[in-house]
């Protein structure tokens, strides 16, 4: 408790520094596994993690998870507050407030967008945002769907840094593996409609700075990574990092990705957060696994099934 103080007392005191001098960004894109509030959202799938649901989900275990991406958040830069987090798994704008409102990060003054896509169980992708080193102008949603199938919105933010320049963030959450040929379809959708902004964006700006981050529930050799790192437009930052951000059946992948191409920041370095408390020990398997929040209908207490990554970015 006391080591979690005074890093939420360094992250103040380094808030007021922000306007001053700058010389590093950092980025996190973190899946934070089913992020439901406790009411039941018409025309939603979210009907096990409203209140008396087969989960016994409610706002005590909402506010815990949350409290622990806040203490996350908090630990992943002693120095500074991060300056841009990517979340996914987020159902609602009330997740969100709560997060920036009633956690410890109300300290920092993080502030929030958010997507409403037409996924079937109403969850969503989010961009926090610090206000002190991003200046938001402009938020556009990238829908794809098919007659049969749909899926999370990307989330596009264009701002400026505190230099002036211009900075284009798309936080995004692709199908799941689960979902077989026709998630692999529609991912594929998502993915060609994600190149064309792209490329349009690219076109646009004289001097383009471009972050991709997310869950693309796909490791750095699929197609999907594939067809937007292949042609040397962005760079996957986290390509190289071990173990991995998510465990299955045993196994250690690299799922969750932060994709670069940048003019006016230099990548410095990247890391997966294996932080003590968000790891277990994996007696089936050996070694450690992600303290999830539920491992099917049983709640675990955890924060969630993936680990956050971070990439740190230097100012020329």
């Amino acid at each position: 408790m006391h080591q979690h103080r005074r890093i939420l007392f360094a992250l103040i005191i380094a808030c007021s520094c922000f306007a001053k001098a700058q010389d590093t960004f950092t980025v996190m894109s973190y899946n934070i596994e089913n992020a439901f509030d406790t009411i039941h959202d018409e025309g939603k799938k979210d009907q096990e993690f409203c209140a008396g649901g087969e989960r016994g989900w409610n706002r005590y275990r909402l506010f815990e998870k949350l409290r622990g991406v806040s203490k996350v958040i908090a630990a992943a830069d002693e120095q500074r507050p991060i300056d841009l987090i990517g979340l996914c798994e987020v159902e609602n704008d009330t997740v969100m407030k709560y997060l920036t409102r009633y956690t410890p990060l109300r300290h920092i003054g993080y502030q929030h967008i958010i997507t409403e896509s037409n996924d079937e169980r109403g969850i969503d992708v989010a961009l926090l945002y610090s206000p002190f080193t991003f200046h938001p102008i402009e938020k556009q949603k990238i829908r794809v769907s098919t007659k049969n199938e749909t899926t999370r919105d990307i989330l596009h933010v264009t701002g400026t840094l505190n230099n002036g320049d211009t900075l284009d963030v798309y936080v995004l959450h692709l199908p799941s593996r689960r979902g077989g040929g026709k998630a692999h379809s529609l991912s594929k959708k998502v993915v060609q409609a994600l190149c064309s902004n792209i490329d349009s964006i690219r076109l646009a700006r004289q001097q383009p700075n471009l972050i991709v981050m997310g869950d693309f529930n796909a490791e750095k050799n699929a197609p999907q990574l594939k067809s937007l790192t292949q042609k040397g437009i962005l760079t996957n930052q986290t390509a190289k990092l071990k173990p991995g951000t998510y465990k299955y059946q045993g196994a250690w992948s690299t799922i969750d990705h932060i994709l670069t191409y940048t003019t006016s920041l230099t990548p410095q370095h990247s890391q997966i957060l294996n932080l003590p408390f968000l790891i277990e020990p994996d007696p089936t398997n050996g070694g450690d696994k992600p303290r999830r929040t539920y491992l099917g209908p049983i709640y675990q207490g955890g924060i969630s099934d993936h680990l956050p990554i971070v990439t740190r970015f230097v100012f020329p």
